[in-house]
C-alpha cells in the first residue's frame, strides 16, 4: 500500500470514531466550493474596481488654500515651475512686435474718382471765371480755394484764382472728356494706394507693432507686411504730387505750360488729400489678428524656474497657503509622482488593497455571525451590496473639491440607502469602512475622517422608516445641523480655526490671537459648515422621488409604499369582501391585533397589518371550504381527511401566486408563503388517525402529510403573524371569553408553536415572545370585552 492510501486509510478509522471535527474545517468540508469562489470572487473584483476608480497608486494632492501647515514644507523634488511674469512679459514684447492684419476695400476710391472727374467736367464748361454758374463756382473753389504752394517749375509762391482757373482750362483744352487725368487717378490708385489706405491704426500698441501691418484682400492667407507709412493717409500727398507730376508730364507733354501744369497738380492734390480720410480702404480684422496673437502667445517658450529638494521652502509653518503657494505644491506633487517608479505604486496599490481587506473581512464577519447571512448567500443581494460600496467611496473621491466638502453628498445618498435596505445596525458598519476609506484614498487628516463619520452616522440613525415625503428632508436638516456642529467642534480642537481666519481677505493673524476676534472667526467656520450641511441637506432631498426606483433595483419596501398598500380599497381586498367576507372581516383583526404586537417587540407593525390585509386572499377561490364563511353547510363532510388537507393547505400557495400576480411586493408574498410555517392541520390529522384506528387493515397516519408546505417564519414580523392569525381564530371558539380564558389560550397557543419548532429560523426571543402573547391577550380582551345587559335582555 503506497503512503497515499495510507493517509486515506488513516483518516477513514479517525473518522469511525466520530470525534468531531473543528468548526472551521467542518465547514470548509460541507460548504459548496464552487459557489464560495464565486462570492469571494465578486468582491475581490469590488475591491479590484474601488482600488482602480480611487487611483490607489497614485497618492492625492491633499493641500487646500487656508490650511495651516504644521512645519515647514521642503520640496521632495527639484523641479521647475513657470515664472508667469517673465513669461507673460516676454510675450508681450513678441505681440508688440506682430504685424496685425488689415483688410484692403480699394473699391471704395472708385467713387472719389467719378467725383473728380465729375468735377473737373463741372469746372470744364464755363466760358470765363466771372460768368460761372453757382454749381460751377462751387466746383471751382474746392480746388482752387486753398493757398497753393508751386514746385520748382512755378515761377510764383502763391497762384491767383484767375491764374488757377486758365491752368485748369488749359489742361481740359487738351482733356476736353478728363480721361487723361481719369487714368491719372486710376494709375495712381493702382501705384501708390496698391496697399490701402488709413488714416490712424485701430489696434493698441500692446496688441500689434505700430511698424508694420498685414495687408490682404480677399484671403489672410495672401497677406503682405506693409510698412504703416505707406498706407497712412498723412504721408500721402508728396506721393500723390510726385505721381501726379509724372502723369501729367507724360500724358500732355508740352501742349500744357509747366507752371499751368504744377498748378493743377497742385490743385488736384489737394483736392485728393483732403478727401482721402472719407475714403479709407483699410479695416481692422479682429478675429484674424486675434487668432495670430494666440498663436505666438502659445509658441513663446515659458520662462521656467528651478526649484531644488530639500533646499526650496514651499510653504512656512504657521503661516496660511495661499493661492499662489497652493500652486507651487500642486507642481512639485506632480513632479514627485512623475519620479515615483513602478515599485512605489505597487507597494502602495498592495496597501490600500490590505486596507480594504481589512475591511471587507470585518463587514463580512459581521454580517455573516451577527446580521443576515442571507446577504452573503444570495449572489444578487452581495453584488448589490457592493455596488453600493464602490459607487459610495468612488463617488466621494472623484467629487471632491478643493474648497467644498461635496464629498458628503455620495457619502449621504449611499448611507440612507444603506440604512433603508440593510437596516441601520449594518448601514452604520458598512457607512464606517466606506468613511475610513474615504478618507485614506482622499489622503485626508483625521478631523475629515471625523466629519464624515459624523454626517454618515446621524443619517443611518435617523433614516429609520421613510413614512412620509418630508421624512428625509427632516433626516437631512438634522445631519446636517450635526455634521455642521461637529466641524465647527473639530475646527476649534485641531486649530484650524485660525488657517481659516488667516485665508486672503480675513483677519490678519497678529489679531487672531485676542478674544475680540474669536466669534469673527466662529462666523466664518460655521459658513465652512453651513456648506458642508448644504451638501447633506440637498441629496437627501432629491432621494425622495427615487425612492420606488431604489425600492425595485434592492428589492426592498419603505413604509410609504406599505402605506399605498394598506388601503382596503385594494381590488384584491375588495375580491376577498365579496367572495369570502368571513375570512375579510377574520384579515381585518389579524391586522389590529398583529400590529400592535408588532410594534410591541420593535417589528415593523405597518409591514404586519399590511401583511395580514392580504395572507388569506388565497382562500376566496374555494370560500365554501373554511369554516368562517360557511353557513351551516361543512363542505368536508363529504371528503377525505386527507383531500380536506389538501384543500385547506392550498390557500398558501394560491395566495402567493395571486399576490405575484398583481404584483404586491415580495416581502408581503413570505409573509402569505409563512404565516403558518409548516405547522399540522390538526383537526384533519386527528380524524385521519382516528379512521384509520377504526380501520382493521389500517396503516399508520404520518403528520408529514397534514403539515403545511412552509417554510417556517423567516423574520419577526412573520413569527407574529403567524401567533395573530392562530389566536384570533382560536379565540372565536370561546364561550365565554373572559380575560384569564384570553390569556390562557393564547399562551396555549404560543407554546405550542414553540414546541412545534415553528419560531427557531425567525430569531424570535424569549421575552420578545413574552411581549407579543401580553399585546395579544390585551388586544382580545378589548374586542371581547364585557357589555353591560339591560332590563330587556335580563333573563326570565
Amino acid at each position: 500500500m503506497n503512503g497515499q492510501g495510507k493517509t486515506r486509510a488513516n483518516q477513514q478509522r479517525i473518522d469511525s470514531l466520530g470525534i468531531p471535527k473543528p468548526r472551521l474545517i467542518q465547514w470548509w468540508l460541507d460548504s459548496d466550493k464552487q459557489d464560495w469562489a464565486i462570492r469571494v470572487t465578486m468582491v475581490l473584483i469590488a475591491a479590484l474596481a474601488l482600488l482602480v476608480v480611487c487611483q490607489a497608486w497614485r497618492p492625492r494632492f491633499s493641500y487646500h488654500v487656508g490650511d495651516m501647515p504644521a512645519r515647514d514644507i521642503i520640496a521632495r523634488v527639484s523641479f521647475e515651475i513657470e515664472n508667469e511674469a517673465e513669461t507673460e512679459q516676454a510675450q508681450l514684447e513678441k505681440l508688440r512686435e506682430l504685424p496685425v492684419f488689415y483688410r484692403n476695400l480699394p473699391n471704395q476710391l472708385t467713387q472719389l474718382r467719378a467725383i473728380l472727374k465729375s468735377q473737373l467736367l463741372v469746372v470744364g464748361d464755363s466760358s470765363s471765371l466771372q460768368s460761372m454758374s453757382d454749381d460751377q463756382s462751387d466746383a471751382f473753389d474746392a480746388f482752387a480755394g486753398t493757398t497753393i504752394v508751386t514746385p520748382e517749375s512755378a515761377t510764383e509762391d502763391t497762384a491767383t484764382p484767375e491764374q488757377k482757373y486758365q491752368a485748369l482750362k488749359a489742361v481740359l483744352a487738351e482733356d476736353t472728356e478728363a480721361e487723361n487725368l481719369d487714368n491719372a487717378f486710376r494709375m495712381m490708385v493702382q501705384e501708390v494706394f496698391e496697399n490701402g489706405l488709413l488714416e490712424t491704426l485701430k489696434h493698441d500698441p500692446e496688441r500689434g507693432s505700430q511698424r508694420f501691418i498685414r495687408v490682404y484682400t480677399a484671403d489672410p492667407e495672401d497677406s503682405i507686411e506693409v510698412s504703416v507709412e505707406d498706407v497712412q493717409v498723412a504721408r500721402m500727398l508728396p506721393r500723390i504730387k510726385t505721381m501726379l507730376s509724372e502723369e501729367f508730364r507724360s500724358l500732355f507733354g508740352d501742349s500744357v505750360p509747366d507752371q499751368q501744369r504744377a498748378i493743377v497738380v497742385d490743385m488736384v492734390s489737394q483736392w485728393i488729400d483732403e478727401r482721402l480720410p472719407q475714403y479709407q480702404t483699410l479695416s481692422y480684422d479682429e478675429p484674424t489678428s486675434e487668432e495670430a496673437r494666440a498663436k505666438l502667445a502659445k509658441n513663446v517658450p515659458p520662462s521656467m524656474k528651478r526649484l531644488f529638494a530639500g533646499q526650496t521652502e514651499l510653504a512656512n509653518a504657521g503661516d496660511t497657503i495661499d493661492p499662489a503657494e497652493l500652486a507651487l505644491l500642486r507642481h512639485e506633487h506632480q513632479r514627485w509622482q512623475d519620479l515615483r517608479g513602478p515599485v512605489d505604486e505597487a507597494a502602495r496599490f498592495l496597501a490600500y488593497a490590505g486596507m480594504l481587506a481589512a475591511l471587507s473581512l470585518l463587514c463580512g464577519c459581521y454580517i455573516f455571525f451577527v446580521d443576515d447571512r442571507a446577504i452573503l448567500r444570495d449572489k444578487v443581494k452581495l453584488g448589490k451590496l457592493l455596488c453600493l460600496i464602490v459607487l459610495t467611496v468612488g463617488g466621494s473621491y472623484w467629487a471632491t473639491t478643493d474648497h467644498y466638502h461635496s464629498e458628503l453628498a455620495p457619502l449621504v445618498v449611499g448611507t440612507v440607502i444603506a440604512a433603508i435596505v440593510y437596516g441601520r445596525d449594518l448601514a452604520l458598519l458598512l457607512m464606517s469602512a466606506c468613511c475610513i476609506s474615504v478618507t485614506l484614498f482622499l489622503n485626508e487628516d483625521l478631523a475629515q475622517m471625523v466629519t464624515l463619520a459624523a454626517a454618515a452616522t446621524t443619517v443611518a440613525l435617523v433614516t429609520g422608516r421613510v413614512r412620509s415625503n418630508s421624512h428625509l428632508l427632516f433626516v437631512g436638516i438634522i445631519s446636517a445641523a450635526i455634521t455642521a456642529l461637529t466641524f465647527i467642534g473639530v475646527g476649534l480642537v485641531t486649530g484650524d480655526t485660525m488657517a481659516i481666519a488667516a485665508a486672503p481677505g480675513s483677519l490678519d493673524l497678529e489679531d487672531q490671537v485676542g478674544t475680540t476676534h474669536f466669534f469673527d472667526i466662529l462666523l466664518m467656520l460655521s459658513r465652512e459648515g453651513l456648506v458642508a450641511g448644504l451638501f447633506i441637506v440637498v441629496p437627501t432631498t432629491l432621494i425622495t422621488p427615487l425612492l420606488p426606483l431604489i425600492e425595485k433595483v434592492f428589492r426592498v419596501h419603505t413604509d410609504l409604499s406599505l402605506m399605498s398598500l394598506s388601503d382596503v380599497s385594494h381590488p384584491l381586498l375588495r375580491r376577498l369582501a365579496q367572495r369570502a367576507p368571513g375570512t375579510y372581516n377574520h384579515s381585518i383583526n389579524v391586522a389590529s391585533i398583529g400590529e400592535a404586537a408588532a410594534d410591541s417587540i420593535g417589528a415593523n407593525g405597518l409591514l404586519v397589518r399590511v401583511g395580514a390585509y392580504f395572507h388569506d386572499i388565497g382562500k376566496m377561490f374555494k370560500p365554501e371550504y373554511f369554516i368562517e364563511n360557511q353557513s351551516g353547510v361543512n363542505q368536508h363532510d363529504s371528503l377525505q381527511p386527507a383531500m380536506s388537507t389538501l384543500v385547506i393547505i392550498a390557500h398558501v400557495k394560491d395566495g402567493a401566486d395571486l399576490a405575484r400576480n398583481h404584483h404586491l411586493p415580495q416581502p408581503i408574498i413570505d409573509l402569505i408563503m409563512q404565516h403558518h410555517g409548516t405547522t399540522l392541520v390538526e383537526y384533519f390529522f386527528n380524524e385521519a388517525a382516528k379512521r384509520s384506528e377504526e380501520d382493521p387493515n389500517h396503516e399508520q397516519v404520518s403528520d408529514k402529510d397534514f403539515r403545511y408546505p412552509g417554510p417556517k417564519p423567516q423574520t419577526l414580523e412573520a413569527a407574529v403573524m403567524m401567533l395573530a392569525d392562530a389566536v384570533e381564530s382560536a379565540s372565536r371558539t370561546l364561550v365565554d371569553p373572559t380575560p384569564a380564558r384570553i390569556q390562557s389560550l393564547v399562551d396555549k397557543i404560543a407554546q405550542k408553536k414553540m414546541t412545534d419548532g415553528q419560531f427557531d429560523e425567525c430569531g424570535l426571543t424569549f421575552r420578545q415572545l413574552r411581549l407579543v402573547r401580553e399585546s395579544l391577550a390585551k388586544s382580545l380582551t378589548s374586542i371581547f370585552h364585557a357589555r353591560v345587559k339591560y332590563p330587556s335582555q335580563q333573563p326570565a
